[in-house]
């Protein structure tokens, strides 16, 4: 049985661009795009805020080396992202530069949220649609950012795809996501995923967890097997995160340690800490079960913001009273 192949490369000493034309020449991508070929690259841009955007957006450094292979075979790229709750593609694209580096390189920079929207034959998403740039385009490549999160475990190269899903309001959709994000990329088949770990982060991703400087590229063009190959990378178990698991169920790729050959010139720089699901998040995810609730609470901007700032007040103190504790029993 052939084992999916994944490949890290140490970008802490050479430019971003080098280790990303690696990766994908190790994936062979000039077999996977065709000539005058047309292509959707997906970054994670999960936030306009400038102070988090390193840590919590796919790199323009990474964004544009792919951009730059890509175009010594075809000019037909978009790369395209959707709405978010509270902000639009469009912000964050000014943001994170895209808008620019798609002009510079001649390629197209779409909302999904404004694209034509298809129907599909899935349960959960009748009458959502999706965007018909991704359904009907060549070649889907998701271009993702290495963290943690504090609902799926890990956010990476199957769960940037959520966001193909072009409504501002699909945490309606929350209680479908472990299943759903496989569906979704079952549905897109991205044939080939590059991971941005110049910057990851840990803990409670994938906005507000903890900066680290690991400066990895990672790749591959089974999505499932470069989730848990990274997830092994940073000393996370992939069966924590449901929606891998999953994916690996319906046959989208391998999970397996032993079904996946891991080509590496580098470590990882540290361990990296579990997003913990404390009580907030657990609250949150229990109020998505209803579309009632979603609809009237999470996002109800004056019922969401001050319990957001009651959630992060009681975070706060417990962080105080924890790290007492700690700091007790380093004494003792």
């Amino acid at each position: 049985m052939s084992r999916s192949r994944v490949f890290f490369r140490s970008a802490r000493n050479k430019p971003a661009r080098e280790a990303v034309e690696e990766i994908m020449r190790l994936c062979d991508w000039e077999s996977i795009v065709p000539a005058d070929a047309r292509v959707v690259i997906k970054p994670n841009l999960c936030t306009p805020s400038e102070d988090i955007i390193e840590v919590a957006n796919t790199s323009p450094e990474v964004l544009s080396a792919i951009c730059a292979v890509l175009k010594s075979r075809t000019s037909r790229v978009v790369i395209g992202e959707s709405d978010g709750v509270r902000y639009t593609a469009e912000e964050a694209f000014d943001m994170n530069g895209t808008r620019e580096l798609g002009k510079r390189f001649g390629f197209e920079v779409k909302s999904f949220s404004k694209d034509e929207l298809v129907e599909v034959d899935h349960p959960h998403l009748k009458g959502w649609g999706l965007p018909r740039t991704l359904l009907e385009c060549d070649v889907f490549i998701t271009t993702a950012k290495f963290k943690t999160h504090a609902t799926t475990a890990f956010t990476g190269a199957l769960k940037n795809q959520w966001g193909c899903i072009p409504q501002h309001n699909r945490l309606i959709l929350h209680k479908y996501l472990h299943t759903l994000i496989g569906d979704v990329n079952k549905i897109f088949n991205p044939r080939l995923a590059i991971m941005d770990g110049m910057v990851g982060m840990e803990g409670r991703g994938p906005i507000n967890g903890v900066t680290v400087k690991l400066g990895v590229i990672a790749g591959g063009t089974d999505p499932v097997a470069v989730d848990a190959a990274a997830m092994r990378f940073v000393g996370l178990n992939p069966r924590t995160a449901k929606h891998i698991v999953h994916a690996a169920e319906i046959g989208l790729g391998k999970m397996a340690e032993s079904e996946i050959e891991t080509d590496t010139d580098c470590a990882a720089s540290k361990k990296f800490i579990p997003a913990e699901m404390d009580w907030p998040i657990r609250a949150m995810n229990l109020i998505t079960k209803s579309e009632f609730l979603t609809r009237n609470l999470l996002l109800n901007d004056r019922v969401f913001f001050p319990a957001r700032w009651f959630a992060n007040i009681c975070r706060r103190a417990k962080a105080r009273v924890l790290g007492g504790k700690q700091q007790d029993r380093r004494l003792a």
